[in-house]
């Protein structure tokens, strides 16, 4: 006969309840049968219990990221019933709570008007270089038809900003073309001329007006005398050198063609030097006095006039951080775009209005 394993008598002994538990086992229905559960649940003192529970230690022991890993967002949101929400939800117990005071008080209104002061000055400002762009377009189209020019035979920008000014995806633009980097036409850059040398006989008038005091206090000369214009004409091609030449070397514009969008590059696109931009603010008079040679700006393959075939340079859109932009559609010019500092601004003071509301048992406490 085999004899038994003793593992196996003692695994016998552990599956056999003990005298405790089995007389445990044979009460305890009895008992529970005893109990009413409603007079010992009426007998529980909740108050008692949330007074001595500790919160902040509950909370300690509460780890937030692995409820947040067992949570089923996308189960939570498909059991959501938006429309019973609607209709539980008390518009005016909300407006109630609302603090309009607070509300007012808490919006930065200086910087929220500032911020669309800006955004409504930039976007008639960009209105105004989409109609001149457009305007180009139209002059060179004329231009074109009547000297019988193949449009694909000019080049649209310099070769170092051809690539830049080509959109990568037409589809993207289906109501606004990129111009950014070609070449600017006749209508811009003549108002842009006109707008500088308007700026520039302004100075010419400061700087002869303070020269002729100067020479009047110092060696007493009379302003009345024909002396003086040799000074009005020495201030008048001061001024236009310098207004012509300094900004174009020190920012590649000048402020006419800031506000218009334009910029002053190489004939290849890259940056004009300051010897380049002290040539075409020299030669830049003689086109003025004679405004056949600013024909250029409509016939030319590269749409360079006398100072800028002298210096090699040309001018191209170039509207800083923004895309210089070209309508295909008249009404798309005046098609507002979304600003990104508009909606921030507006997420802010959503922000601040929630901030506000508060249940109306709080405010009442108060």
């Amino acid at each position: 006969m085999e004899q038994a394993d003793p593992n196996d008598r003692d695994e016998g002994r552990a599956r056999r309840p003990s005298l405790l538990g089995r007389a445990v086992g044979a009460v305890a229905p009895a008992v529970l049968r005893q109990i009413d559960t409603n007079e010992l649940v009426e007998a529980v003192d909740v108050n008692a219990i949330a007074d001595d529970l500790d919160l902040d230690a509950l909370l300690e022991r509460l780890d937030v990221n692995q409820i947040a890993n067992r949570l089923d967002l996308d189960a939570l949101v498909d059991r959501l019933d938006v429309d019973r929400v609607a209709e539980r939800l008390d518009v005016d117990a909300l407006v109630d709570r609302l603090d309009v005071n607070e509300v007012a008080a808490r919006l930065d209104m200086t910087s929220l008007t500032a911020g669309v002061t800006q955004d409504v000055a930039v976007s008639g400002v960009d209105l105004v270089r989409r109609q001149l762009v457009r305007a180009d377009a139209t002059v060179e189209s004329v231009v074109g038809r009547v000297v019988r020019r193949d449009p694909a035979a000019r080049p649209v920008a310099p070769g170092r900003l051809v690539d830049a000014s080509q959109p990568e995806d037409v589809d993207e633009l289906p109501q606004r073309r990129d111009v950014s980097g070609h070449y600017a036409g006749p209508v811009t850059r003549l108002l842009a001329l006109a707008g500088d040398v308007l700026v520039a006989v302004g100075l010419q008038a400061v700087l002869a007006w303070v020269a002729w005091v100067f020479l009047g206090l110092v060696f007493d000369v009379d302003p009345s005398t024909g002396s003086t214009r040799w000074v009005g004409l020495f201030a008048l091609g001061a001024a236009f050198v310098v207004y012509f030449w300094a900004p174009v070397a020190l920012f590649g514009r000048t402020l006419a063609m800031t506000v218009l969008g334009l910029a002053v590059v190489r004939r290849d696109g890259g940056i004009a030097s300051g010897r380049r931009s002290f040539v075409r603010a020299a030669v830049m008079p003689v086109s003025i006095v004679f405004p056949v040679l600013l024909l250029g700006m409509a016939l030319g393959r590269e749409r360079r006039t006398l100072y800028d075939a002298v210096s090699g340079t040309v001018e191209v859109y170039d509207w800083g951080a923004r895309e210089a932009e070209q309508p295909d559609d008249p009404r798309a010019a005046v098609r507002p775009r979304p600003s990104p500092d508009a909606a921030d601004r507006g997420l802010t003071a959503l922000r601040h209005l929630s901030a506000v509301i508060r249940p109306r048992e709080r405010v009442s406490r108060a």
